[in-house]
Formats: structure tokens, sequence, C-alpha cells
């Protein structure tokens, strides 16, 4: 059983989650796998195209969708480029996987 209960009105993680991409079935499947995890989260940030962010620029971007209730696409995109940047996304990749769904109609559980 999973430990955390987010309330429905919580929305922030979960299109955070969605819009990078990690709630796909491979990275459900290294939940569990630290090692795999760490290469795939260091191949996803070899994708990405940042050179260096700033606290001060995460947070101009992370507060928007954070007083929406969730981010844009290119928000969401932008805070995962800075988890990259701090070093790894592995830890978000991970989270995410194991918090998160997309379920067969579109909807996030």
């Amino acid at each position: 059983a999973k430990s955390v209960d987010y309330p429905e009105s919580e929305t922030y993680d979960l299109y955070y989650c969605k819009h990078n991409g990690w709630l796909s079935k491979e990275l459900k499947a290294l939940q569990h796998d630290f090692e795999g995890m760490m290469a795939r989260a260091e191949q996803e940030c070899s994708s990405r195209h940042y050179e260096s962010i700033t606290a001060n620029q995460m947070a101009a971007v992370y507060a928007p969708g954070m007083l929406r209730g969730q981010p844009t696409e290119d928000e969401a995109r932008f805070i995962g480029d800075w988890t990259c940047a701090m070093g790894s996304a592995a830890c978000d990749m991970a989270y995410c996987a194991y918090s998160f769904c997309e379920l067969p109609d579109g909807t996030i559980g």
C-alpha cells in the first residue's frame, strides 16, 4: 500500500510529472531499481537543452504554477530541466513513477 494521500486540490506534482513524461511504464518498471533509474535519469538529462539555471530563475517559473495549482507544460519542463541542472532528475522521476499513473482515459491517478 502507498503511504501518501494527495488531496484532490494538490495537483501541481501530478501535472509536473505528466508534462515531463515521467509516468511511463518504463519508469514504473525502474521505480525500485536505483542503478537503472540513475542511468535513465542521466539519459533524460543529457537529452535536455539547458546551460545553468539559478534559484531565482527556478522560483520565477515555479511560483506562478503553484499559485494556479498546476504548471503549464513549459513551466513543468523548465522545472524538470532545473532538477537536471542540480545534478539529476532521478529522485523526481522515481517519485513520479511511484506516486502517480496515467489512466487509460488520459486522466492521472
